[in-house]
């Protein structure tokens, strides 16, 4: 499969996004306690700051929360939660994720149907 590149949006339309990637075909639910609460699909990898490019960013705001490992991304104007970043990670992870790096809400990507896509669900409960 060769690369494909997906153009997103929150809502209203006041955060917009791409990223480029291997076609989508699965997603990730988890089960901490804002996953569980805001329901979405997310992307199975991590995308790198140069794969993702943000229009309206002003829009934004931030939280977060516990170990404040994970920037948690929403919109201002209609708190649709388009991705998130990785804040730090542990001294002794050794996982894909690096600073910087993306997990997108696979909903506000235009032309995927989340509901098809193979879910994995991950225990974030224990992280």
């Amino acid at each position: 499969m060769g690369t494909k590149t997906y153009k997103a949006s929150c809502h209203c339309d006041a955060v917009r996004f791409r990223f480029t990637c291997e076609e989508i075909t699965s997603g990730r639910r988890c089960n901490c306690s804002i996953c569980i609460r805001k329901g979405v699909v997310m992307s199975s990898n991590y995308f790198r700051p140069t794969d993702v490019e943000v229009e309206g960013s002003e829009h934004l705001a931030r939280y977060q929360f516990g170990d404040k490992d994970v920037n948690h991304f929403f919109c201002r104007t209609c708190g649709i939660a388009p991705f998130n970043t990785v804040a730090s990670v542990p001294p002794d992870y050794t996982g894909p994720a690096r600073p910087g790096d993306y997990r997108i809400n696979l909903g506000c990507a235009h032309d995927v149907d989340v509901l098809a896509l193979d879910i994995e669900v991950i225990n974030g409960k224990a992280f």
